[in-house]
Order: structure tokens, then sequence, then C-alpha cells
């Protein structure tokens, strides 16, 4: 917190002494050492706009240590101080340590879709209790799937519901793309020759606890379920643990895969979730969802939900002994359409293959009005 709100501050208030150069636009992130797929659309497009300089600002603090974060946070605040636009799309503290200057526009991208469980301020473990201020501070822009997400989003960062532009999310633009959905499927294919002429199953679950000590839940059920359904020769499985998980050790049989889950769900002929909200992105491709929730009322309870989640358009499974080879061919048999599209019409209606373009525009019509305003004075 000292970090936070001492010396992060004090390096801005010098460093914007400067002023804003119009059109400079950083891109940042301290979850990735590379540009996250939730801002490559948008930052990709911007870097072949001459009207923009981008600089971009990647680093995984979890894994630089404290010395490097402090110094890559200490780099970031001279760029905040004198860019034009930032762009994040995960929390990122050093945007929120300090009173952000008007002519800088922070534009929140997220890497969520919906609005399923329950983030933020909005339950308890999220945020930590030592943390001074709103983590989500000067946020001028939030992007989101769907009008239906803005009050769910403005309760749980304690921002104004103005703040929130139902424009769609850009990471998915890409299942649109048909030729980078084919791309994807023959990296997948060489990558796992097993699994052609197989169906393929997708168990991409959310982590318990919170971000510092995450765990896993279910994983002996699903273990079971993996090698039933392999053994049937029908079936091919692949897992994709949450990011925070990313460092645990697995005592499951799974067939591993470095493609992102993106890549994956054109190849998957089902998803196995929980309470993630892939389940948003998937219902995209129109296709089975298996949800398997063996701790919903303690995870009711801990953390809680913004909808029922019987009205998913999902078979949903709560026992660990009826999570069977049956229930995933149930969960195909019964899969229905309709429901997805009503669910879609109701969450995801921004997300049709042109949310970065809505993005870019609106950004070039702040642009445009701020120009406009700095004239008229």
């Amino acid at each position: 917190m000292a970090v936070q709100n001492i010396i992060l501050p004090i390096v801005y208030f010098f460093a914007k002494i400067r002023p804003i150069e119009k059109g400079l636009v950083i891109f940042a992130d301290a979850h990735n050492d590379k540009c996250p797929v939730s801002m490559r659309c948008v930052s990709d497009r911007m870097k072949r706009d001459d009207d923009f300089s981008v600089l971009e600002f990647y680093h995984d603090f979890q894994r630089c240590g404290n010395f490097k974060s402090l110094k890559y946070s200490i780099e970031f605040m001279r760029l905040y101080a004198r860019a034009e636009f930032v762009f994040i799309c995960d929390n990122f503290l050093p945007v929120s340590s300090c009173k952000k200057r008007k002519g800088t526009v922070v534009i929140q991208l997220w890497h969520g879709c919906g609005a399923f469980k329950k983030f933020g301020y909005d339950t308890a473990g999220d945020i930590p209790k030592y943390y001074k201020g709103n983590v989500y501070k000067n946020y001028d822009v939030v992007t989101v799937s769907s009008d239906e997400c803005i009050k769910h989003f403005a309760s749980a960062m304690r921002l104004d519901k103005k703040v929130f532009k139902p424009i769609g999310v850009s990471r998915t633009d890409f299942y649109f793309d048909n030729s980078l959905k084919e791309k994807s499927k023959e990296k997948f294919f060489r990558e796992n020759p097993s699994a052609r002429g197989k169906r393929v199953a997708l168990w991409a679950p959310t982590f318990r606890g919170n971000p510092g000590n995450p765990y896993q839940a279910g994983d002996k059920a699903v273990a079971r379920l993996a090698k039933e359904l392999l053994s049937t020769g029908e079936w091919y499985f692949v897992t994709k643990l949450h990011p925070h998980m990313k460092m645990e050790k697995t005592d499951f049989i799974q067939t591993a895969s470095d493609i992102p889950t993106e890549m994956i769900f054109p190849c998957a002929d089902l998803l196995i979730t929980d309470y993630s909200s892939v389940i948003f992105e998937y219902a995209l491709h129109r296709k089975p969802i298996l949800i398997f929730a063996p701790d919903i009322e303690k995870y009711k309870s801990e953390r809680g939900f913004y909808l029922d989640i019987e009205t998913l358009p999902a078979k949903i499974v709560t026992d660990a002994d009826d999570l069977t080879v049956k229930t995933v061919e149930d969960a195909i048999t019964e899969f229905d359409e309709n429901k997805t599209n009503r669910f879609l019409e109701k969450y995801m209606i921004s997300c049709d293959g042109s949310s970065t373009d809505r993005i870019i525009e609106y950004v070039r019509e702040l642009k445009t009005k701020r120009k406009i305003r700095r004239t008229s004075k």
C-alpha cells in the first residue's frame, strides 16, 4: 500500500509536468509477459493506424518479483502521465494509484463476458481488506457484452453505470473469423493427432478461493470421467485450467495442450465447466455445455451468482456419482439451440464479430470530441 498510495503517485505527479502526447496509446497488463488475447485485436488495429502511437507494457508481476514489479510500475507511471489513452483488460493497480489527469482516458476491455459469478466488491475475498481506495478507480470506459451486464459490473466495480458501454468484448471477434477457426483446428489436430476422428471434450473450470490462494474442486470425479470417456475409444479429453492455477500440479489424468482455450473451442464437441465465464464465449459456438457443480451450495454462500445457474443453456450435474459417460451423451442429445440463442441475446448481444470495430470507433469519437473542446477553448 505504501508503493500504491505514496511512491507511484509521487512518480506520476512529477511525470505529468510534461504535456499529454496526443495519440499516445499504452496497452498494459500485470498478468502476462506478452499481449493478452483480450487486447490483441484492438492493439493490432491501433498499431496499423497512423493517428496513434502505441507503446506496450506487459509484465507478469507474480513471476518477476517485488523489486522488478516496482521498477516496471514506476516505468508505467511515467508513461501513464503523458498518455492520451490507456488500455487494460484485468485488474491493474498502478492505474488506480493516483488522481488521473483529465486528458488521459482509461479503457478497461475486461477479460470475461457476461456476468455469472460475483466478483470485485460484490463478494468477499476478491479485494484485500487492507487495500485503500477503489481497485477500479480511474476507469473512464468499461466495455461489456450486453446491457444486462451493466448493473452487475457497476455494482462489482463501484462505478457509475455510465462508464459501462455495451459495445461488445473485443476478444470474441475471433469466434467469427472462419479462417482463424480453421487455423485453430489445424493446429489442434496437428499437436493432438490422437484426437482425429474422435469427439473432443474440454474441461475448463474456474478456481476456488481467491487469486492469491486458489484451489481446484471436483478433480477426482472429472479424472474418473476422463478415464471412462477415453476407454470408449470415441472421445479425446483436454483440460485447460484457469490461469491462476497454471503453476499448480494436478493428480488427475488429462490430455494436456498448450493451445489457448479460445483456440480449442472450435475443436471441442462438449465443454465441461463449473462457474467459469467461458460459458458465454463457448455458447457463441452453439454447442453443448455440461456444468459440473459439486460444491454449488458452498459456492453460493461464499461467492454468489448474478444469475440463476438453472437458466444456463447447459446440463447441470451437482453429484459426483452422476458425472458419467451417459451424462455426457445426455448433454449432447438434450442440447437446445433455441435456449442457447435466447441466452446469447440477453448476455452476448453485442458480441457479433464487430466488437473491435465499435471500440475503435468509440475511441475515435472520444478523440474527436476532445479535439473540438480544445479548439473551442
